[in-house]
This record gives structure tokens, C-alpha cells and sequence, in this order.
């Protein structure tokens, strides 16, 4: 059985070893992001990192972050590279996030692949190295 990969949480109350789960909304399949921990051996939600904004236009790999604990979910973000902020919400203070698919996948394979089959995303493609071809004589 393969072992789940942790991420560290630093937060007002503490800190966390969290790991995430990747799902789709069910009214739209919109990008979902589950924060969860062990508690006394089961895994229990610790809480969502997305929030389901449906009036909103969002591409396929973004988000918006949950307002509760909204610094300490960003810092998560950012140190963790799962994503970066391309804008804000001011009339509700959500913060939309674009996130790294291929760097999610390491923490939920699963999870994003299927994200990925439902939006018939390809897997991101690496960049092309151009070499120098040497040329003869």
C-alpha cells in the first residue's frame, strides 16, 4: 500500500500534517480540494480549501479559496507550489487560485487523474529542450 504524502499546515491554532484529496464539485465539476488529517487512525476532513462559487467563470484548474483561514490556506498554497492567486473577489473576499495540476497529482494520482477524464485535460507536457545540433564539415 503506497503512503500517503503529507503537507505541512501552519495555522492560527497550530500546525497540521495534512494531505489533500482532489475531487469535482457534483452540480458542475468544478475543481474541489479537501484538506484532511489522521485522527486516531482514520482519516477526517479537516476542511476545504475550494469553495464552489457557480455564478463565476473559472477555467477547468482554478479555484477559489475558502474566506476561513484565508492567509493561512494561501501560505499553504505558496509553500507547498500547488498553485498561485490570478485574482480577488472583493465583494465576497475570495481569492481565485490557479492550480498546478501535475503538482496536485503528487499528493492524489487518482484524484486528478479523474479531474483530468472529466475535463479531458491532457497531462500537462513537459517543455521541449532545444539542443544544438553540431554540424559537420
Amino acid at each position: 500500500m503506497e503512503k500517503t504524502k503529507t503537507l505541512s499546515y501552519d495555522w492560527e491554532f497550530g500546525h497540521e500534517e495534512l494531505f489533500i484529496e482532489v475531487n469535482s464539485y457534483a452540480n458542475n465539476n468544478r475543481l474541489y480540494i479537501g484538506l484532511y488529517h489522521m485522527e486516531d487512525g482514520q482519516p477526517e476532513l479537516f476542511g476545504d480549501l475550494t469553495v464552489n462559487l457557480p455564478c463565476d467563470d473559472v477555467k477547468a484548474n482554478e479555484a477559489y479559496i475558502s474566506d476561513f483561514s484565508v492567509k493561512s490556506k494561501l501560505q499553504f498554497i505558496r509553500q507547498h507550489k500547488l498553485g498561485r492567486v490570478v485574482s480577488r473577489r472583493e465583494d465576497y473576499r475570495y481569492q481565485k487560485v490557479a492550480f498546478h495540476l501535475d503538482r496536485l497529482a503528487e499528493f492524489d494520482k487518482n484524484g486528478v487523474d479523474e479531474f483530468r477524464r472529466i475535463h479531458n485535460i491532457p497531462k500537462d507536457k513537459k517543455p521541449k529542450v532545444k539542443r544544438k545540433m553540431e554540424r559537420e564539415r
